[in-house]
């Protein structure tokens, strides 16, 4: 990123100007900027400075690009170009990617729902039904999403839908950013496949769509655990919970349909889900797993259970549940791992907050791994030791967490505080100076961000009351007759 004075530019051409930052994420931060040659606004992501030479990071800013690119349609985010900066300001001068994209009039998704007020189901079934024409476009060019989630679904002033952050897609067929067994994405919007490192289709894509929907007509996730590994285990195992009886009963089954823990049981994908939201009736659908009833293990634990040694029926009976739960719990726990050390942060082109549940990450000690046991399948049918695996940390190390800026930049300083507070951090204000350009009682920043622990102290830097403008000089009395009668 090149400079001069006090105008800053993403390219060495000077082409794109960066005129105000909007987010900041977990990879990257976006700005809004005038492209100078074309006159026109557009926002620009820049990789963050500290990942500028790591080349999965940069290999996953090119990917979406690439991806995004290669899709029109009037519900995703365009791409204007790409590009890297030789002058880069990286430590070691490394250049610096930056993406041009349209900067979308409007705000995620996430900003809508508010916690106790569910959506109308109408809207609900609208705004889906919109997303999921979107990402179905992205099906049809054998792109999945994987990281579908009200923060990456904008909602224009007129009510339209624009998809953003193709970061962590894959081609259908084409080579992984990630190794086998990794989990990318979020964790309360992650489809049971993904949660155990398995591949994403498009099916999975439906998962999260569905999460969304279930998000907007209840005000909450319907998975919610203490940690990202409880969370993920939530969506392998527990049934979906209820949705309000106002829930017309035709949407009501296509949002469980979308849920199903089998992505055979789901649309096969967004184009589906999409013309089911708008003709249920006109759509067959499949059995999916009742409310209140879990699903079986065996379709939730198949692809990562190990083949138990020779025995009995009985003996497999005896010992086979518990050894599946715990060898799941080692997987999953060793995937979420690799997501938070990994995975993208919220970052869109546009000035709102981002997701409504900033705490993004964490490194957790309380996981169901700690007393699994480091054995072989091969020698699987001996006893349980009770020391903890080589993954498990000490439990008496304390929980750290990372948030994400992004989430509150924008937003009301009362709001984030209580937010923060929500959180166990100490929220500690910082006015800065308001020179009439900013909205007052806008946070500007939040630090730190990473390896926060309940009891620290979080700086929140907000936008003070804005200086008054001043107006034209008054006129002394009796002046305006006297120039009158000049």
């Amino acid at each position: 990123m090149s400079e001069q004075g006090t105008e800053r530019f993403a390219d060495d051409a000077r082409r794109y100007r960066l005129d105000s930052r909007i987010a900041t994420g977990g990879m990257g931060e976006v700005w809004r900027a005038s492209d100078t040659r074309l006159g026109r606004t557009v926002a620009v992501k820049l990789l963050k400075t500290e990942y500028a030479d790591d080349a999965t990071f940069r290999s996953r800013f090119s990917s979406e690009a690439q991806h995004a690119a290669a899709l029109h349609h009037p519900g995703v985010a365009a791409v204007y170009d790409f590009g890297e900066a030789s002058t880069a300001d990286a430590s070691d001068g490394t250049p610096r990617p930056y993406l041009v994209m349209e900067l979308v009039d409007g705000q995620p998704l996430s900003a809508l729902i508010t916690p106790g007020r569910p959506m109308d189901p109408d809207a609900t079934r609208d705004l889906m039904a919109q997303a999921a024409d979107a990402i179905g476009a992205a099906h049809a060019a054998g792109i999945v999403h994987r990281d579908v989630k009200p923060a990456n679904l904008l909602v224009t002033p007129d009510r339209r839908i624009k998809i953003t952050d193709f970061g962590i897609a894959r081609a259908t067929e084409g080579m992984a950013l990630t190794q086998t067994g990794q989990v990318m994405g979020t964790p309360q919007y992650l489809s049971p496949e993904q949660a155990q490192g398995g591949t994403a289709t498009p099916a999975s894509d439906v998962y999260s769509l569905g999460v969304v929907a279930f998000e907007c007509l209840t005000s909450q996730r319907p998975f919610v655990g203490e940690t990202p590994v409880a969370t993920a285990l939530a969506h392998l195992r527990e049934p979906v919970p209820e949705l309000p009886g106002d829930v017309p009963t035709d949407l009501a089954r296509v949002v469980r349909r979308a849920m199903a823990k089998d992505p055979a049981d789901r649309f096969p994908d967004a184009a589906a889900f999409a013309a089911a939201l708008r003709d249920p009736a006109t759509v067959a659908l499949a059995p999916a797993v009742a409310a209140g009833a879990t699903a079986p293990a065996t379709q939730v634990l198949g692809s990562v259970a190990p083949v138990p040694p020779p025995g009995t029926d009985d003996d497999e009976g005896r010992r086979g549940l518990p050894w599946l739960w715990i060898l799941l719990a080692l997987a999953v726990l060793a995937a979420i791992v690799v997501l938070w050390l990994v995975a993208d942060g919220d970052e869109e082109p546009t000035s709102q907050p981002q997701d409504r549940s900033p705490r993004s990450a964490a490194t957790t000690q309380d996981s169901p791994t700690q007393e699994s046991p480091t054995q072989s399948p091969e020698t699987q049918e001996t006893t349980p030791t009770e020391e903890p695996s080589e993954t498990a940390t000490e439990s008496a190390q304390p929980e750290t967490f990372d948030i994400d800026e992004s989430a509150y930049v924008g937003r009301d300083v009362k709001d984030v505080e209580k937010e923060l507070r929500d959180l166990g951090l100490r929220p500690v204000r910082e006015e800065l100076e308001n020179d009439g350009t900013q909205t007052e009682n806008a946070v500007d920043s939040v630090d730190p961000t990473t390896d926060l622990q309940e009891g620290d102290e979080v700086t929140v830097s907000y936008w003070g009351k804005a200086a008054p403008v001043p107006g034209p000089p008054e006129t002394p009395p009796g002046q305006d007759q006297e120039e009158d009668g000049q």
